[in-house]
């Protein structure tokens, strides 16, 4: 059982893309276009109410995933008009869309141990299924895996050789293996298909340790996998609507989690009614964010 707790901040609409990098978490609300940015690396047992160290952006774009470089102040962001550069309160679009962005945008995303930076698509309207996974490199946007409706859960193993990649229409999580010399992926395997109520895989992240930990939205839970993709257990969570995790803080085993603004069918549990991130410590580490390039989207 996971001690959870209600984090002091700003309610979203929808908190997503959790990143813990630089000694300190950003996240996105994607439907207010806010980015959030906190300069510290504890979330628990400090006040987070300083304005010195919570920093908030206004941003031109619906903006569904935001990456960290090896530079502190620069930060890619993907929605739906492209891919951006965020250098500090600057944001330059560098990356057209590659898709009609009146019925998609870009949602999840993560770089691999090269720095490509890979990104799925949603469908507006949720259907048809013409969502898309792109790897961006040297300034083009390569589709690799079509028919997809949304797109999310993308994360990479430690060692970089497999891939995890869900999609929440589909309701369904697959594995790959990774070659990250030359960014192809082979072997797609389903390892999970949801099949009860509306509990559906989200935003998804790995520990060190090989283990993948999806957001089940609509679940009240985590699930665990192994890094070969086998079902390990179910965290339960005072969120409703959980869309990722994120592993981070100074000795690494802070889990945060993001979610999305709870409702009448689907409420939080009491004393977390208007709570967007939560937090706890576990006995897991985190798997340190791979640095996207900035130089791959021009």
């Amino acid at each position: 059982m996971m001690d959870w707790q209600a984090l002091p901040l700003p309610a979203c609409s929808l908190a997503e893309s959790p990143r813990y990098a630089h000694g300190g978490w950003t996240w996105v609300d994607i439907n207010t276009r806010t980015l959030y940015r906190l300069n510290q690396s504890d979330v628990l047992n400090t006040a987070l109410d300083n304005t010195a160290l919570l920093s908030t952006l206004q941003l031109p774009d619906e903006i569904g995933c935001v990456l960290p470089t090896a530079n502190k102040n620069i930060w890619v962001g993907l929605g739906r008009q492209g891919g951006w550069l965020i250098e500090g309160d600057s944001c330059t679009l560098k990356l057209d869309a590659p898709f009609d962005s009146s019925k998609h945008r870009f949602n999840d995303g993560r770089a691999d141990h090269a720095g490509r930076i890979w990104i799925s698509t949603l469908v507006d309207a949720r259907s048809p299924a013409t969502a898309v996974l792109y790897c961006i490199e040297a300034g083009q946007a390569q589709p690799k895996i079509n028919d997809l409706i949304v797109g999310n859960g993308l994360a990479f193993s430690p060692q970089g050789d497999s891939v995890f990649l869900s999609d929440t229409r589909h309701k369904c999580i697959w594995r790959f293996d990774y070659a990250v010399e030359t960014g192809e992926l082979s072997n797609r395997q389903l390892i999970r298909q949801y099949t009860e109520g509306t509990a559906r895989p989200d935003g998804a992240c790995f520990s060190a340790d090989g283990s993948y930990w999806a957001a089940i939205l609509e679940g009240y839970r985590l699930d665990r996998f192994s890094e070969r993709g086998e079902y390990i257990e179910s965290i339960e969570l005072p969120l409703a609507k959980p869309t990722m995790p994120c592993f981070g803080g100074a000795q690494g085993n802070v889990l945060l989690v993001c979610s999305a603004q709870a409702d009448e069918k689907f409420p939080n549990l009491p004393g977390f009614e208007n709570t967007s991130l939560i937090a706890c410590e576990t006995g897991f580490k985190a798997l340190p964010e791979n640095f996207a390039n900035p130089a791959y989207l021009v």
